[in-house]
């Protein structure tokens, strides 16, 4: 035999178990990318649309592509008002919303519902989506438990709104759905998860007619009426669609700041239109007028109370008169000041006080004058007053359960309280995650007011978010329990492992030991044989010489 073919067979036995050792790696590979993977995967890229609002609270549910600015949608959302003015600041990426409207129930009130309520943000152009805005879109209800205030009652409900209202438009050329995969709870009411897109049309006759500010600070609430229609905003933009012609515009005065022309006129001649408006801070004597709260609920007979704040601006000093005018001003309202005339020497304030006889609902513009040194300034501010009769309700209160073991029973304590003559009964419900389980409330009924108990377990530790539902009398509410489950203590008092794919993890590594002995035991044995065959053949050749 050739020294080729004796190293040839002595490499063989070093082959093996280098294959036997690719094996075992592959094998652990497989294992680890078995468990590892699922982990990878919720890492995912976010997708170019945003889902949620800054804050959490708000999921996205409305994308309008094609050529759709903001100010564009807002136009053919047609019933829909403006509501700026009585929006709280929400935001996505930092930016305010560039239109802020409401379209309100029949029998709802503005800035206080029921009512649908959409912020439109603008996103600049894409050359997917051309120019496009996204949307958060909500229904809410008025609930006095006693102070009134809005409910987000449902996400989806408002969303098929705004959906109908641009299938009755040709300018919609399209509307479908969009899965933003951002599902869930946001303000304890179910979002499933999917926007609506609507694919506008290009304009044809309209074009647009487009104000941007400079100098204002950010988020200065600013309004521009361009042939009596008005629109504000607090963002940089205020935008309109007209055909050609001419067409006057004026800037409502913003305290604090000068603009070299408050009026004017705008003409379109076949193309969009900008107008560039410059405010700069004011170096003469002003003032701001405030209120606070500016929205107000009472019930008929009581009294809705605001203050009227009035602040001194550069130095300006004296008396500003206030008036109220109410809209509308039927003689089931009255309104008072007091005082009717404010020191501002640096800022004062005074009471705004209304009693109604009957349920209805008010705008009360206060205006404050002020008059010397050949001056006059005058400066107003809008208190909406809703008088409405407090509906029945009830409250939910949850108790989260102190920490358990794997496999032990947690006990969830709920609270139902009536208030306002509320009477029952309540049904409460639960949806647990997969990996916990859950007996049924006990109750699951409750007539008026008591406690029920919810005891919930599972076999792997961690925390778990049980949501819980009271439904009575088409009032839902919900509240979330907290399950936090601990590792158990084993006999020998170290802490068991969780689970490698369903099984123990002495099992998982019992089996892989197990095939990496085996193989390396069968690759010594091969490795054995093919030295000792070798030595036979060299030995043989040796005597046949």
């Amino acid at each position: 035999m050739s020294e080729l073919e004796i190293g040839a067979r002595s490499d063989r036995g070093n082959h093996f178990m280098k294959a036997s050792l690719t094996i075992v790696l592959a094998a652990l590979t497989m294992l680890v990318g078995a468990f590892v993977l699922p982990f990878h995967s919720s890492f995912a890229t976010a997708p170019s649309v945003p889902t949620q609002t800054d804050d959490g609270l708000d999921p996205i549910n409305l994308i309008w592509t094609g050529y759709a600015p903001s100010w564009r949608v807002a136009q053919n959302l047609v019933g829909w008002g403006n509501t700026a003015y009585c929006s709280t600041p929400k935001t996505i990426g930092g930016a305010m919303p560039n239109a802020d409207l409401e379209r309100v129930d029949p029998e709802g009130f503005p800035c206080l519902g029921p009512r649908d309520h959409v912020r439109i943000w603008d996103m600049g152009y894409s050359s997917v989506f051309g120019t496009w805005s996204v949307g958060a879109v909500h229904h809410d209800e008025l609930v006095c438990n006693p102070l009134c205030h809005h409910v987000v009652d449902s996400w989806e409900n408002a969303e098929r709104d705004v959906r109908q209202a641009f299938a009755a438009l040709s300018v919609a050329q399209s509307l479908v759905n969009y899965t933003l995969g951002n599902g869930g709870y946001y303000q304890n009411v179910y979002n499933d998860g999917n926007a609506t897109l609507v694919v506008l049309k290009p304009p044809e006759t309209n074009y647009s007619i487009t104000f941007h500010e400079e100098g204002l600070a950010a988020g200065t609430l600013w309004s521009v009426t361009l042939e009596g229609s008005t629109m504000s905003s607090t963002s940089s933009t205020i935008g309109f669609a007209k055909p050609n012609g001419t067409y006057s515009y004026s800037i409502t005065p913003v305290p604090g700041y000068d603009l070299s022309s408050s009026e004017g006129f705008v003409s379109v001649n076949g193309s969009a239109v900008t107008e560039l408006l410059s405010f700069s801070p004011s170096t003469s004597p002003d003032f701001t007028i405030g209120s606070t709260p500016s929205m107000l609920t009472a019930a008929p007979g009581g009294t809705a109370m605001s203050t009227i704040n009035v602040i001194a601006i550069n130095g300006l000093s004296g008396n500003v008169t206030l008036t109220e005018s109410i809209i509308p001003s039927p003689a089931s309202i009255s309104c008072s000041l007091s005082p009717v005339e404010v020191s501002i020497a640096s800022s004062g304030s005074s009471r705004l006080s209304c009693t109604a006889v009957a349920v209805g609902s008010y705008n009360v513009t206060v205006t404050g004058g002020y008059s010397a040194d050949s001056r006059s300034i005058t400066h107003t501010t809008t208190v909406s007053i809703t008088f409405a009769l407090r509906e029945g309700d009830f409250t939910i209160t949850t108790i989260s359960p102190a920490p358990v073991d794997t496999g032990k029973q947690a006990v969830s304590t709920i609270t139902i309280t009536p208030f306002n003559g509320f009477t029952g009964p309540v049904t409460l419900s639960f949806e647990a995650p997969s990996n916990t389980s859950c007996a049924a409330i006990s109750p699951n009924i409750i007539e008026n007011s008591g406690n029920a108990t919810l005891s919930c377990s599972s076999t792997l530790p961690g925390t778990y978010r049980v949501i819980i539902t009271a439904t009575g009398r088409a009032r839902i509410h919900t509240q979330t329990v907290s399950i936090m489950v601990n590792k158990q203590e084993s006999p020998e008092g170290s802490t068991s492992s969780s689970l490698i794919l369903g099984l123990p993890p002495i099992m998982i590594y019992g089996v892989v030991g197990g095939a990496v002995i085996a193989i390396l035991v069968a690759g010594a044995a091969m490795a054995n044989r093919t030295s000792k065959h070798s030595h036979r053949e060299i030995t043989c050749q040796l005597l046949q010489h």
